[in-house]
């Protein structure tokens, strides 16, 4: 029985979706932690100033004094708590993308299709009897690897779908040949499979 594993490369992109998403984690916790405090002390020590005309030259002095920048705070201390907010808001979306992306790159870890002449099934516990074998839609093969084989018999109407982009390529294209072959050995004085988008018994 030929046995197709999981292509690591496809699934990859998961991963690196997670390890951007603990990247942007320790990015907003250093932000929320560290940038975002020395912004609002310095926002509400200019804000703290009475609003008369001196107020420029005294906030220079204390600027000075305390080793920051003496241009005015460009926000509101308002604002950079509503910065906070966000960047809470930022961890908790990042989170719940990192743990949905890394169970997909785990689960796909295990993933197969395998067949032969009589059956194929996959790692999902799907499986379909090529006797019953009805038609292969190749519409999709070109551009994205897909092919489906749809079946009917005593299960009722299934199908069975091969992706040569999840799974190793080689293999898949081996077993879509063998439902090839079994579907124009099934039909009674078929055409050439070649042309079609579609092949029906």
């Amino acid at each position: 029985m030929l046995r197709a594993d999981v292509q690591a490369s496809f699934f990859r992109s998961y991963l690196w979706i997670a390890v951007a998403c603990v990247l942007g984690i320790a990015w907003c916790v250093f932000d929320t932690q560290v940038t975002y405090p020395g912004r609002q002390v310095i926002a509400e020590a200019y804000e703290s100033l009475p609003d008369t005309v001196e107020r420029g030259v005294n906030w220079i002095q204390i600027a000075e004094e305390n080793g920051w920048s003496t241009n005015t705070p460009s926000k509101s201390s308002a604002e950079i708590k509503g910065q906070v907010i966000n960047q809470y808001i930022m961890i908790v979306i990042c989170v719940v993308v990192g743990v949905v992306m890394l169970l997909k790159w785990f689960s796909s870890r295990r993933l197969w299709i395998e067949g032969d002449e009589t059956q194929f099934k996959n790692s999902r516990g799907k499986s379909v009897f090529l006797e019953e074998l009805q038609s292969i839609d190749i519409s999709q093969w070109e551009e994205k690897g897909i092919a489906v084989l749809r079946c009917s018999g005593d299960r009722g109407r299934r199908k069975f779908v091969l992706d040569n982009f999840k799974f190793d390529q080689q293999v898949t294209d081996q077993l879509l040949e063998i439902a090839r072959e079994k579907l124009h050995v099934l039909q009674s004085g078929g055409e050439s499979l070649e042309p079609h988008n579609e092949v029906a018994g």
